[in-house]
């Protein structure tokens, strides 16, 4: 059977040279049978356990490179290049230096896939800004079409009886110069029929001004709060109102 690199570089362990201390290599030679065991039974934490004892009881270079062989088989491609290059500053022989430096480069090449992609640092966008608050409109006061024809008609009514209530005070002065009773009479009944209209015409005229007025400042849009009051007086109402025209 075909043995892999790590049994290939422990047999190579095992085979090298020993130096006139003989006790410690024994020992050393015991952990890296171990270590073939463990690793054959695909057991590598405690394979590498047994080369880092057999290192630590007599440090030969090749065992550099067995532990780094089998921190690769770990997943531990960092501490395998560590190893790796411990060994090359042994000075190994031109061949294993040329295999040490490949096994550096694919297990860098490795670490690199296997790397997670850097964060995002884009910056979240910003949120959006709320929409610009409009401004309540209001509803011009002259724009109010039925506001202006109470306020018009008004006027008009108003200047009307001003009008008849003027010819009502002509009658009253013709009277009072008549030549005859009869006349005299007659005058007096059109002052009295002409002040009674204008009295109508002045007062009706007042209402619709006051309606108008009233519906321009109701039919204002904006929202805000308004109230009207009658308020008796001697003399007859006072009407009151509290709000924006």
């Amino acid at each position: 059977m075909k043995h892999s690199l790590v049994v290939v570089a422990l047999l190579a362990v095992i085979g090298a040279p020993l130096t006139a201390h003989a006790a410690p290599a024994d020992k050393a030679n015991e952990h890296i049978g171990r270590a073939m065991q463990a690793h054959e039974k695909g057991d590598f934490s405690v394979a590498l356990a047994e080369l880092e004892a057999a290192y630590a009881v007599d440090p030969r270079p090749e065992l550099l490179y067995a532990i780094a062989q089998v921190h690769v088989k770990l997943d531990r491609c960092a501490d395998a290049v560590a190893f790796y290059e411990r060994f090359l500053a042994t000075k190994p022989g031109p061949q294993d230096t040329a295999d040490t430096k490949q096994a550096i480069q694919t297990c860098k090449a490795k670490q690199q896939q296997a790397a997670p992609p850097p964060p995002d640092r884009t910056p979240p966008p910003p949120p959006p800004s709320p929409p610009p608050q409009s401004a309540p409109t209001t509803r011009p006061w002259y724009t109010d079409k039925l506001g202006d024809a109470l306020v018009i008609g008004g006027a008009v009514s108003t200047i009307v009886g001003l009008v008849v209530y003027s010819g009502a005070r002509s009658d009253i002065s013709d009277a009072n110069a008549a030549p005859s009773y009869q006349e005299h009479v007659d005058l007096v009944d059109d002052a009295e029929s002409k002040r009674t209209l204008s009295v109508v015409l002045i007062g009706g005229g007042v209402a619709l001004i006051t309606a108008g007025v009233l519906h321009y400042m109701l039919g204002d849009r904006r929202i805000e709060p308004r109230s009207l009051a009658v308020v008796p007086t001697s003399e007859g109402g006072l009407v009151t109102w509290i709000g924006r025209f």
